[in-house]
């Protein structure tokens, strides 16, 4: 295990070792805490949860996000959501919604693309945010002036809901089960002799083990996001009443993660998730196949999920990029290297995938 030091170099963020004192305290009142609970404290903790935090996204600060990456992103899902709201036939009270829209650049980017095409859409547009962070919510009313933010999707006014979340779902808290000798036992963390942080499991079998799969093996380790299948449920209800879609582009977990898929980024570096609380940023893997049958089972209709390159050349990525550097020939290399980001087999384009919930009825949303 990586063993966490204090360094000048990580006190510019945090204050030092705020939130790894927090949980010192937290385990020794209370004992051993889920992984689910840490995750939510290191990133939603007031003031000095991750989130809270400045700079935290783009290339200056840990990670970056596809739309941090290229305009043409955001572009595509405005445009993809124009072609949804005429094929519905122009409901009244149209409402965009980006879920977790870290500092507005995809709403910003799809915005634009939209008043390109439909000026008078554009305009009937209620821009939304959801989000938890004060530092990201200034961020967003700063890049879209036009917008309004609220603390959950239940907030969210009556309209035809058109909501995308991008690289949100991976950030939820999700509790891990680790198997031991043929038991399910829910993973945990303590701390050591030194006031480390450390992994261990409950002693007693987990009382989800009837549940929980009985293929895997002994030490390989399964997932569970409670808050994931409670908001997909929500908003597959919001949109089988009211009408709209819901769009989900993730980090997608696989067959092959069966040894977890909990990670910490920092200054674009991989860390120890324990390294560091409230200084890096942490995720694990959307299990893709569990929101869908979330979905499915209230009767909606689910379309894909594919790889995002795949749902990126069917909005017409290629021909969007050939526009662009006929416009900007300097910037030729530039626009090659962030499409080859997103859609690469080596980068983005496969380990992420698209799927989109929408009533039923004969409408196939662009992409899919």
């Amino acid at each position: 295990m990586f063993i966490y030091t204090y360094t000048k170099s990580n006190y510019y963020k945090t204050e030092g070792d705020f939130l790894k004192n927090h949980f010192i305290k937290k385990i020794k009142l209370q004992g051993p805490i889920s992984v689910s609970e840490f995750m939510s404290d290191c990133l939603l903790s007031p003031k000095k949860g991750y989130y809270n935090l400045e700079n935290t996204i783009g290339s200056k600060g840990d990670f970056i996000t596809a739309p941090e990456i290229s305009q043409v992103f955001g572009e595509l899902i405005g445009l993809s959501l124009v072609d949804y709201w005429h094929q519905s036939e122009k409901p009244k009270s149209p409402i965009i919604t980006d879920l977790g829209g870290g500092k507005g650049t995809m709403l910003k980017d799809c915005l634009r693309a939209i008043n390109k095409v439909d000026k008078n859409f554009r305009e009937s547009i209620q821009p939304t945010f959801i989000e938890s962070s004060l530092t990201l919510k200034k961020k967003q009313k700063h890049m879209i002036p036009d917008s309004k933010s609220f603390n959950d999707i239940s907030d969210i006014p009556d309209g035809f809901l058109m909501l995308y979340a991008n690289e949100f779902f991976d950030a939820l808290p999700i509790h891990q089960f680790i198997k031991i000798n043929a038991n399910w036992h829910e993973r945990l963390i303590d701390i050591d002799l030194n006031n480390n942080l450390k992994f261990i499991y409950d002693n007693k079998p987990s009382i989800y083990e009837k549940i929980l799969p009985k293929n895997l093996k002994n030490n390989e380790i399964m997932e569970f996001s409670p808050p994931a299948i409670n908001i997909v449920s929500s908003l597959t209800k919001r949109v089988l009443a009211i009408g709209g879609i819901v769009l989900i582009i993730d980090y997608a977990l696989s067959n092959k993660d069966t040894f977890g898929s909990l990670q910490a980024v920092k200054d674009h570096e991989y860390i120890d998730p324990l390294s560091s609380p409230g200084n890096s940023d942490l995720s694990s893997k959307v299990d893709f196949s569990t929101l869908s049958n979330v979905a499915k089972e209230l009767n909606a209709n689910v379309h894909g999920p594919i790889n995002q390159n795949l749902f990126l050349k069917n909005l017409g990525i290629e021909l969007r990029c050939e526009q662009l550097i006929k416009q900007n020939p300097e910037y030729k290399d530039t626009i090659i290297n962030d499409y080859n980001r997103l859609t690469s087999t080596n980068e983005m384009g496969d380990l992420f995938k698209a799927m989109a919930i929408t009533p039923k009825n004969l409408i196939k949303p662009a992409g899919f």
